[in-house]
């Protein structure tokens, strides 16, 4: 236990101080964490462990608009979470910043994914793993670069995928950096081999047969939806993490929110039915934060003005929240089960 540090935000509101932000703060940030500017000295000094990165970029999305809006309220969301998780015996507080939203001029999509590289390539700079949320599918591609050229060509890095949809469009209306062309780019880069890319979740028909060639050309293995029903949810991640992790360096991990299944998170721009269970994805993120560590973990594609009551933006932070939790606890940082309400 250490003496310094305050620990009334492990329990319940009472009175006073202690209960004036809680659901009212000043300020929306991610689990209410401090605001630290997007500049790698000012991020190592913070002492964190994540940065939260906002891109509310919609311009490479070729679904329903709407998911420039997926930051807020994924912050949103995440305001009604304590730090405290009784489940891992862990306490997030102070694990993270937020660093605000990337700055997207939509007349100028190329100068908007620059931003997006700079912005993770900041954060990575800093020894710190981005959570960086969207904003369609596409700002995978400008974030996986930028994990790519952090750690170098001598190094491998591998790639995990959730979604409905592969994403394996060479070009898609004659466009090479949309939503649909994503995994196809990524799968492009130098130092991220085939054998090292995972998909979980595809399934239905929005996956053309031009992209089941291009894995297969690719030695991408993807994991259909109903592949996981036959074998078992938690046999097949494992096996998925398995092939990011196994020799490679640095892991990006990607979460379209359309890997559930419809009723679980309306609020994506292409909602799937036939997809996961919201108990499902909370083992997947338990089975992720076991690793300890990711270099990258991205959520794409929330479309805030489909949702119902906020259950998809909830979702996705409790997967995320569940990550840094699991991580936490695989790295022995436990809360003290001694420490009780102060007074």
């Amino acid at each position: 236990m250490n003496p310094a540090k305050a620990y009334a935000h492990l329990f319940s509101p009472q009175g006073g101080d202690d209960a004036e932000n809680y659901r009212s703060p000043a300020q929306i940030s991610f689990l209410r964490s401090d605001h630290v500017p997007l500049d790698a000295e000012k991020l190592r000094a913070s002492g964190v462990q994540f940065a939260f990165i906002g891109v509310p970029f919609d311009e490479g999305n070729v679904g329903k608009p709407g998911s420039e809006e997926g930051p807020r309220e994924f912050r949103i969301a995440s305001q009604e979470y304590f730090p405290y998780w009784f489940e891992y015996q862990v306490d997030l507080y102070g694990s993270s910043a937020d660093c605000g939203d990337v700055q997207m001029p939509k007349v100028n999509p190329e100068l908007s994914r620059k931003r997006i590289y700079d912005a993770v390539r900041e954060v990575l700079a800093a020894g710190i793993t981005p959570i960086i949320c969207g904003g369609d599918r596409s700002i995978s591609i400008p974030a996986t670069q930028a994990l790519s050229d952090h750690i170098g060509a001598e190094k491998k890095m591998g790639y995990l995928h959730f979604g409905a949809h592969l994403d394996l469009a060479e070009t898609w209306a004659g466009e090479r950096n949309v939503s649909t062309c994503a995994l196809a780019r990524i799968s492009e880069l130098s130092n991220l081999a085939g054998n090292n890319i995972a998909h979980v979740g595809a399934r239905n028909s929005l996956n053309p047969k031009d992209w089941i060639d291009l894995a297969e050309k690719r030695d991408i293995r993807f994991f259909p939806m109903f592949e996981m029903l036959d074998r078992g949810v938690d046999q097949v991640v494992e096996e998925a993490i398995g092939r990011a992790w196994e020799g490679t360096d640095a892991q990006y991990v990607s979460f379209n929110f359309n890997v559930m299944d419809a009723s679980m998170a309306p609020g994506v721009t292409a909602a799937e039915p036939g997809g996961l269970l919201s108990r499902e994805a909370m083992r997947i993120a338990g089975a992720l934060g076991k690793r300890k560590s990711v270099s990258v973990i991205e959520v794409s594609e929330l479309c805030p003005i489909f949702d119902v009551s906020g259950t998809t933006s909830r979702l996705a932070v409790c997967v995320i929240l569940r990550i840094m939790a699991a991580m936490a606890q695989a790295r022995g940082e436990l809360v003290d089960k001694s420490i009780t309400r102060p007074g």
